[in-house]
């Protein structure tokens, strides 16, 4: 049983996933800001914390985080919350596009190890990596700013507090792509008919054309591209087509 019951499945979307609610990365202000925020003293965290390690809410109100203070009620899901898709398409004397659009909102991905940990595991060596991503966008205590995507690098702090699963790893993944166009040209002439053809299409299609979205990660459209996975291939293919 569990403590209290926002951490329970129950009452929330299915696959509804565990974290801390994260605050402000530590500085100086942040113990008075949390007061004013929450009307609480400020909590114990998880460690002694360093500028720029992350900060989680109590939302047990005990003084101290821990285990309960994990929720099911931020964020989405894996699952999106909508999803659409569109066949259009016209023609025009004896040209033809038709295209088909796939999308989803109300969906997210939790970003893993190797995205969110810039060192690798001492003890496994099998996790994380130091991107350029992390580089540009690692707190900086020579930059201190509240809008870094990541907390303090560290090693002391990081799989205990920093990098635990919480909102700040949360990735929104709505994403709209331009699954497949395809370009034709249609053949029409009283020689084809001679041969017994009634149309000769020429036509050049393209695959994941165009994909709009705010996750950079990987493929929105899959789970597995929350870790490192091979880059989503765009294809073009030339086709003739004859019908008898």
């Amino acid at each position: 049983p569990y403590t209290n019951d926002y951490q329970y499945q129950k009452g929330n979307r299915i696959g509804a996933r565990y974290m801390y609610q994260f605050f402000r990365y530590y500085d100086a202000d942040t113990p008075r800001l949390y007061e004013e925020k929450f009307g609480k003293p400020f909590p114990q965290q998880l460690v002694n914390l360093k500028d720029g390690d992350a900060v989680y809410v109590d939302l047990d109100e005990n003084g101290v985080i821990d285990g309960n203070d994990m929720t099911r009620r931020l964020g989405n899901t894996d699952d999106p919350q909508f999803l659409l898709g569109v066949n259009a398409g016209f023609s025009w004397n004896n040209f033809e596009l038709n295209t088909q659009w796939t999308g989803a909102w109300g969906v997210s991905r939790m970003i893993g190890e190797a995205f969110r940990m810039p060192f690798v595991s001492r003890t496994d060596y099998t996790t994380g990596g130091l991107l350029q991503y992390h580089v540009d966008n690692t707190w900086d205590p020579a930059h201190p700013s509240q809008d870094a995507k990541y907390p303090r690098a560290t090693w002391t702090n990081g799989q205990i507090n920093n990098y635990q699963n919480s909102a700040l790893y949360e990735q929104d993944s709505r994403y709209l792509r331009l699954k497949t166009l395809m370009l034709g040209y249609n053949f029409r002439s009283p020689f084809l008919s001679q041969l017994g053809i009634k149309r000769m299409q020429l036509a050049l299609s393209g695959y994941n054309l165009l994909t709009l979205t705010p996750f950079i990660w990987g493929d929105p459209e899959t789970v597995a591209s929350t870790d490192p996975t091979y880059p989503l291939q765009r294809t073009y293919t030339i086709s003739l087509r004859f019908n008898f």
